[in-house]
């Protein structure tokens, strides 16, 4: 399960863009995804880490925190292992279940991760935070990007 997911809500543990998930073309034009994709990210709980997926193993390596993130409020840290998001782990058959969590998340909400560090297991209590405009310009302008990059390939 090799994945890499930015963190932009509950855990966003399924997708790394709001409108549109890994591996996935979105669809809709430039100013409409640019629309929905601000929306969805400013009005769902954020979290603050980029996570990477583990070859073989379940879980996520925390790979890093944004500084003055609520992650980072609630202690954790890079090289952390995130492996359950409210008792739900994170393996394939919960992907389902953990994206619908995500899409109901909400900043203020109470959520608890099952972390492992330095080999011993413990859960991390954390309130989500609203994403602030610095780190959501960021994640949306890397998503333009690739939505021009699709729009110039296909008119050529």
């Amino acid at each position: 399960m090799k994945r890499m997911w930015i963190l932009s809500a509950l855990v966003a543990l399924v997708a790394t863009t709001a409108s549109a998930g890994e591996g996935h073309q979105c669809t809709a034009g430039t100013q409409e995804c640019l629309d929905k994709m601000a929306g969805k990210m400013q009005n769902s709980g954020w979290v603050g880490v980029e996570l990477e997926g583990i070859e073989n193993a379940p879980g996520n390596l925390v790979a890093g925190v944004i500084e003055g993130s609520p992650a980072e409020a609630a202690g954790i840290k890079s090289g952390d292992v995130l492996l359950a998001v409210n008792s739900v782990e994170l393996i394939d058959e919960n992907m389902e279940k953990l994206g619908k969590m995500w899409k109901t998340s909400a900043p203020g909400q109470n959520v608890v991760w099952t972390i492992q560090r330095d080999g011993s297991e413990r859960e991390v209590n954390l309130v989500l935070g609203r994403m602030p405009a610095d780190v959501l310009a960021r994640y949306v302008g890397r998503h333009m990007l690739e939505h021009a990059q699709v729009e110039v390939a296909a008119a050529e």
